[in-house]
């Protein structure tokens, strides 16, 4: 534990204020998770990408035949924002097919109206697109600049997941600086499509890798998030390598936690997911994880060490001098209260956790909060004695 705490000293120093504000704490949950939303510490995370919706031909979309209301209800009501993430790594055939028709030029206007439709019906708050491999064709480009222009005219954001290590040559530039950040995926590097290489599939060394190779693309730092695994691989038996939840690891043996590799079994411990988190918090604007139902649900949460690590780091780099601030209540609905020193000479600002300003305000007039989407927000007050910021959460 005082390694832990001192190296998030170390780091408070090191991440810049504003940069840190908006920092993400992202997780895939896919369908086949669903039961498991009550277990998980949504509180801990800014931003909930539920995977994975796909298309009929006709360009309805549905995430494994399940209703998600449920989930982004719960999700919202801990003030996170939460995407649609279409596509996945792994399509049926009639996926296949309709992805490939509805990007076509002549289908995509139709395509992305349905997409927005869906949006609104469950009050989500963007679209991640995890379009993979093969599945990005000659339309990608299109099809995303497309949706960029049809979310400018909404509050939605739009993100994409892609590879650590490659780019897929059919993304133009002009679709590269569409999203708004790129979450990598930093994984999979080795696995059951490669006996002849088992070994470690995602280490910190493999995450700078990927942070240096996207910057080289011209995505700047403060559009990426890391992607970390939440399960590894047991190469045990290379006639049968299967995938191991790190929840798994830790049932075998609590020990294993604080490791990365057991006899063939390689995964990411606390250690390693906190080295990753405080490496995102010095140079990028998020962390990202797949998924977030593997995790351990008890005392040995990698969901939990990368709250912690963001928590502790967070405010010494937020706060520049004390100011006697309290916000109340919070989270809130209709109404806020402000309490300040000195009211008349203090500025305002609201951002949400995209680091996007929403509002601007002088502190001797009410805060106008009714217009606000439900989720968090983070508040920084500006006056002659310093800086100082607070998450707010509206229900």
């Amino acid at each position: 534990m005082k390694s832990f705490v001192s190296s998030l000293l170390l780091l408070s120093f090191l991440v810049p204020d504003l940069f840190s504000q908006s920092f993400k704490t992202i997780g895939y949950l896919p369908d086949y998770r669903f039961s498991l939303i009550d277990r998980i510490n949504l509180d801990q995370l800014t931003h909930l990408n539920i995977a994975f919706a796909n298309p009929d031909m006709d360009g309805n979309l549905s995430t494994g035949g399940q209703d998600i209301a449920n989930i982004v209800d719960k999700a919202h009501s801990q003030g996170v924002q939460v995407y649609i993430s279409l596509a996945g790594a792994v399509l049926s055939s009639a996926e296949e097919l309709a992805w490939k028709e509805l990007l076509k030029p002549q289908n995509r206007a139709g395509f992305i109206s349905s997409i927005l439709s869906y949006v609104h019906t469950y009050g989500l708050e963007g679209i991640d697109v995890d379009l993979e491999w093969s599945h990005v064709d000659e339309n990608y480009s299109g099809f995303i600049l497309e949706m960029r222009d049809s979310v400018d005219q909404t509050d939605l954001g739009l993100t994409a997941a892609l590879p650590g290590h490659y780019r897929y040559p059919q993304i133009s530039d002009a679709a590269l600086q569409a999203f708004d950040w790129i979450n990598m995926m930093v994984y999979d590097l080795t696995g059951p499509w490669a006996p002849q290489n088992p070994g470690h599939h995602s280490t910190y060394a493999h995450a700078t890798e990927a942070m240096n190779y996207w910057t080289d693309q011209g995505v700047d730092a403060r559009n990426l998030t890391l992607g970390v695994p939440f399960y590894g691989y047991d190469f045990s038996n290379l006639n049968n390598i299967i995938a191991r939840t790190y929840g798994e690891m830790v049932a075998i043996d609590p020990e294993y936690a604080d490791r990365d590799e057991v006899n063939e079994m390689y995964y990411n411990g606390l250690s390693t997911i906190q080295a990753k988190t405080e490496l995102a918090l010095t140079h990028l604007s998020g962390i990202m994880i797949w998924e977030i139902g593997q995790d351990d649900f008890g005392d040995y949460s990698l969901l939990n060490r990368i709250w912690e690590t963001v928590e502790l780091a967070l405010p010494a780099a937020s706060f520049e001098h004390d100011i006697s601030l309290k916000v109340y209540p919070n989270p809130f609905q209709d109404h806020l209260e402000i309490s300040l020193d000195d009211r008349s000479k203090a500025i305002l600002r609201l951002y949400d956790l995209n680091g996007r300003l929403i509002q601007e305000w002088i502190a001797s007039k009410p805060m106008p909060v009714d217009h606000l989407r439900a989720g968090s927000y983070l508040l920084e007050v500006i006056s002659e004695k310093g800086r100082s910021t607070r998450k707010l959460i509206k229900q």
